[in-house]
């Protein structure tokens, strides 16, 4: 949609400068008209304000911070037009407040809230919007924005915490890998050929395990980038290819400890959604279509189509769940007391909160179990390494003396 710049008077013969999207010239007349403005000068600009290039990005803090402070003015009596001002006028984000520029003009056009959010999909989750038209529909708009935020904050954590599950064992790995390479490419083969040199046969067991390290890793190091380059290769392929980003999303389930933690963080994500959406109102069967588009993990993906399906056909979500090995049997047993007291967005949330809490204490002990081991494995190493160089020095200074 075209971006314009313009000028505007209004009654009293104030003038304002803004931007706006409009798909004509005749729909910006229109727009102003019904603001109570006439155009008096205007600039169609060569970037929309979408380009990717152009455009900034909204975290999900910032969009919870926005919706819960548009409920809380929403609660104390403020119209929705005027809540979105003050907001867009306080805002640091210059992306957030064009966003929200965007939605408020749309509503000065007659078009509902949640429909103007969902014109801004690249920065509106989708899975909020049917919460925000309910919200419209009962008149409490209020808390369906107020549960958007929590919802919003509580998938922020529960991605920040798989990050660091996924960034501490990574960098110290990298770290260990290039230090090893390091001593492989460089130091270990010029003292071994001093020694060498130095005519010395008789070396000790570390020393000549060192030499078959060295010359081991001299004649297949190009293993090395190839196994990584094809890595890379299939995870660029598994991008495009829904065959195998199953299989790659299936795979790190099977990788010890950081499997767990990932399916972990994948059933929090499910759980947070249905008790989000279930609780606002939504049916359960929509509840999973919506989930559906929005999840990225395939395994998650193709469970959630799969339970659907049972559902639809006429099974209770527990059969449907029970037939799945991505689920644990704690969750079918949730789900089961859940459909016989007829409170099941209170049983999602109950496990939505169950494995948030799980991640964040298998992140918490991965660091702590981790540090040691990798400390000892790298003791190891260099252990050895030393011994394999001061060996032959203290050879051949015994045999000096």
């Amino acid at each position: 949609m075209p971006r314009y710049s313009y000028t505007a008077m209004d009654a009293s013969g104030q003038q304002h400068e803004a931007e706006g999207d409009f798909a004509s010239l005749p729909e910006m007349f229109t727009a102003l008209e019904n603001k109570g403005l006439s155009l008096i000068k205007y600039r169609r600009k060569l970037f929309s304000g979408k380009s990717t290039l152009m455009s900034g990005s909204i975290s999900r803090i910032e969009l919870a911070e926005f919706f819960r402070n548009l409920a809380l003015l929403l609660r104390g009596g403020v119209p929705l037009r005027d809540g979105l001002e003050d907001l867009i006028e306080g805002g640091k984000n210059s992306t957030l407040s064009q966003v929200f520029k965007r939605v408020q003009s749309r509503l000065e056009e007659g078009i509902l809230f949640s429909e103007g959010l969902e014109q801004e999909a690249k920065y509106i989750p989708r899975i909020i919007l049917p919460l925000v038209a309910i919200g419209e529909e009962t008149g409490q708009l209020d808390q369906t924005l107020k549960d958007a935020a929590i919802h919003l904050e509580k998938i922020q954590e529960i991605i920040s915490s798989t990050r660091r599950a996924l960034i501490y064992p990574s960098f110290i790995l990298i770290a260990m890998f290039g230090a090893f390479i390091f001593w492989m490419v460089y130091v270990l083969p010029q003292l071994l050929e001093l020694f060498a040199a130095m005519g010395m046969t008789e070396l000790p067991l570390a020393t000549r395990i060192l030499i078959a390290s060295v010359d081991y890793f001299d004649t297949f190091w190009p293993v090395i980038p190839l196994f990584f380059g094809s890595f890379l290769f299939f995870y660029l392929l598994s991008r495009k290819n829904e065959l195998l980003r199953y299989i790659w999303d299936s795979g790190l389930n099977y990788i010890p400890i950081l499997g767990n933690i990932l399916r972990s963080s994948q059933l929090a994500f499910f759980f947070e959604y249905t008790s989000l959406l279930t609780g606002g109102g939504i049916h359960i069967v929509r509840s999973l279509e919506l989930m559906q588009e929005y999840v990225g993990n395939r395994v998650l993906k193709r469970s959630i189509r799969l339970i659907t399906v049972d559902i639809v056909a006429g099974e209770p979500m527990s059969t449907a769940i029970a037939q799945l090995k991505f689920f644990e049997p704690f969750v079918l047993r949730m789900v089961r007391v859940g459909e016989q007291t007829g409170n099941m967005p209170e049983q999602f949330k109950v496990l939505a909160e169950y494995y948030t809490g799980k991640v964040n204490k298998m992140v918490e002990v991965m660091s702590k179990t981790l540090e040691p081991f990798i400390i000892g494995v790298a003791g190891l190493v260099f252990m050895v390494i030393a011994m394999g160089l001061l060996g032959p020095v203290y050879n051949l200074v015994s045999t000096i003396q």
